[in-house]
Order: structure tokens, then sequence, then C-alpha cells
């Protein structure tokens, strides 16, 4: 029997941008790819000629891992985006999070358990996609991409298939931010969020947590930003 792997814990922010990015990636990008991936198994001619090592099936896996290892309220966030949700349905473990003040509430933060070969397969596909995109992988994935860009294109409108890739890698890009001390100083300021029966109605940051709170969204607004020009303060202070 094997050990199982190390799941290093991180913060994650509940932040709509970033969680649209990332629920995004599936559908129809890694759906599709794993629609393919089986259709070859079994014998289809009728398929897009991909690498052969791309995993599709697994990379499809890997987010849905990476999905249920999002805290509840972050789970929620990302299914109900651009929703006014009552009340009463809001999960449970959420909580307001507020600068040393008291006065500016933050977009919460809170842990999760990720394993990182989860990422890492997710990664892998990103860069299949860049290589197409490229031109030279002498498969029909860079077609595949460009059609799937023009199937969710506004009507009357071609499809961008870079735009679409670059949306794919800030979706990821939080998952893959280097750890840095600010991530321990606000692993403990938030230790117990999430949970259904421990999480605080508030958390006030100490000065201390508060600069660490704002040296790690400056990384995580660069990082959902990516090649778009960005406005840091939509991430320092909650959305709702």
């Amino acid at each position: 029997m094997t050990d199982a792997p190390e799941r290093p814990r991180v913060v994650l922010p509940d932040d709509e941008d970033w969680l649209s990015l990332f629920m995004g990636m599936e559908e129809p990008l890694l759906m599709q790819l794993a629609l393919n991936a089986r259709a070859v198994q079994q014998g289809d001619d009728e398929v897009w000629e991909l690498p052969p090592n791309l995993d599709g099936v697994g990379a499809h896996e890997a987010w849905g891992r990476l999905f249920q290892a999002l805290p509840e309220p972050l789970r929620h966030t990302g299914t109900n985006i651009g929703r006014s949700e009552p009340d009463r349905n809001r999960p449970a473990g959420r909580y307001a999070l507020y600068a040393p003040d008291g006065r500016w509430e933050h977009t919460p933060l809170y842990p999760a358990d990720v394993d990182p070969r989860d990422v890492a397969t997710v990664a892998a596909v990103l860069e299949y996609f860049r290589t197409a995109l490229d031109g030279t992988d002498r498969t029909q994935l860079g077609d595949f991409l460009q059609q799937i860009a023009d199937d969710w294109a506004d009507p009357g409108r071609e499809g961008n298939d870079r735009q679409m890739v670059e949306d794919f890698t800030r979706g990821l890009s939080v998952w893959q931010l280097p750890r840095e001390p600010d991530v321990d100083v606000l692993l403990e300021a938030v230790a117990v969020t999430g949970s259904r029966d421990e999480t605080p109605e508030r958390i006030v940051l100490t000065p201390a947590q508060e600069d660490a709170y704002q040296s790690f969204m400056r990384r995580v607004s660069a990082a959902v930003a990516g090649n778009s020009p960005h406005d840091y303060a939509l991430h320092r202070f909650a959305n709702s």
C-alpha cells in the first residue's frame, strides 16, 4: 500500500473574477477534451486527432478534484456567479473579513488542502494548448480549439481561441502561486473558516495579518489579470 500523497494547505480567495475563470476551464475545454478522448478509446473514427500523450480524461478528472477541494463557500460562489442568492441559501462556513480598523471589508480567504498532482495534470494540458496555438504540434488540436471558440462565440462573431486559452491560464494561475511567507500568516488568521460549526461571523485582521493580506492579494490580482489591464482594488475588497 502506498502512502497517501501530501496535500499542502493553501489559501484561496472568494473572488468572483477568479472563480469565473476557474469554472470556465471545464466547459467547454476540459469537458470536450474528455469526450474526444473517450471516443478515441471506443474506436470512434469521427474524432479530432489530438496529441497522443494529452490525457483529456485525466485532466477533466483532476479539475473535478480541484473543484471538490474548494471550501463550500467557494464552490457556492463558483456555481452561482451573477445570481442573487437569498440568505437562506448561502452556504455554511461563510464569514466576513475586515481590515484592522474594522471599517473596510475584504474579500474573504479560505484554507484548502490540494493535491499538487492535480494542478500539474491540468497545467500539462495548458502546455499542449500553447503549442497548438503556435502551430507546431502537427495535430488537429489547434483546429479543435478554434472550433470550440467559434461554437461559444457570440452570434455572428468569430471565436477567439487565444483568449480562451488565456482565460484558462488565468483560471489556473491562482492554484500555481508561489508559496510566500504571507500564506502562512493568512492560514493562521483564517484557519477555522469554511467549517459549518467553527466559522465566526467575522474576522478582523491584525496589522501584521493585514500586511500579509495586501501582499497576497497583489499576487492574486496580477495572476487573475494576466495580460489584461486590471484594477487591484477590485480584489482588495469584498464583492458584496
